[in-house]
């Protein structure tokens, strides 16, 4: 009788540490492994990625794909943290289309109001480009409003064109300190606009 119950203990307690090794292993696999974070990065961004991650530890493997583009992986342990760190410093960039893309050649021929429209929205793209360049900015949202096609035909005086500028920028860059120039830019921009027709919003990025 005490012997049945000395080994019975035994064997409970065995299988109690071989469940927990197990165990262990299993979670060791899950957090040694590799996350992808990033998909379709372009050149340039992927050297920006790759700085930012490597300044707070973050080890990343990258792939290149068929299309030229690459994917960014890293340890599942450090997924969350390199998602924060990247989301942090607007990485990666927003992809911009400019002018020669919009106004491609094709064989159909496009209405005076569907040239008016791709022209705003290649304004809008390259102002935004222009803007994001700046050190410190994280994201840029333009909007400009010009007078539509035949316009003159009608009205007695021609609306002015308008542009309004929505800046997001990290911790401690201080965008707001250069709205003044910041009007110039986007005024030379676009013809017939003034700076005192531009309206500047720019707000710091904050934790949440």
């Amino acid at each position: 009788m005490f012997l049945q119950k000395f080994l019975s203990t035994h064997l409970r307690y065995y299988i109690n540490n071989i469940c927990v090794l197990m165990l262990s292993f299993v979670l060791f696999a899950c957090s040694s492994g590799q996350s992808v974070i990033l998909n379709n990065v372009s050149q340039d961004s992927l050297n920006d990625v790759l700085i930012v991650l490597g300044d707070n530890f973050i080890t990343a493997k990258t792939e290149l794909r068929k299309d030229g583009s690459y994917t960014v992986s890293v340890d599942n342990s450090q997924k969350l943290k390199a998602l924060n760190i990247l989301s942090k410093n607007g990485l990666p960039k927003k992809t911009y289309v400019g002018l020669g893309d919009v106004f491609k050649k094709d064989s159909l021929i496009s209405s005076p109001l569907e040239e008016y429209n791709r022209n705003i929205y290649a304004i809008d793209q390259e102002i935004s480009e222009m803007l994001s360049s700046l050190n410190g900015v994280i994201s840029v949202h333009t909007k400009v409003a010009m007078p539509k096609p035949n316009d003159k035909l009608w009205q007695s005086e021609v609306p002015k064109p308008t542009a309004s500028v929505l800046i997001i920028f990290k911790q401690g860059a201080r965008i707001d300190l250069y709205t003044n120039k910041i009007k110039s830019l986007v005024s030379h921009s676009v013809e017939g606009l003034i700076p005192e027709q531009v309206e500047v919003v720019s707000m710091q990025q904050r934790d949440f």
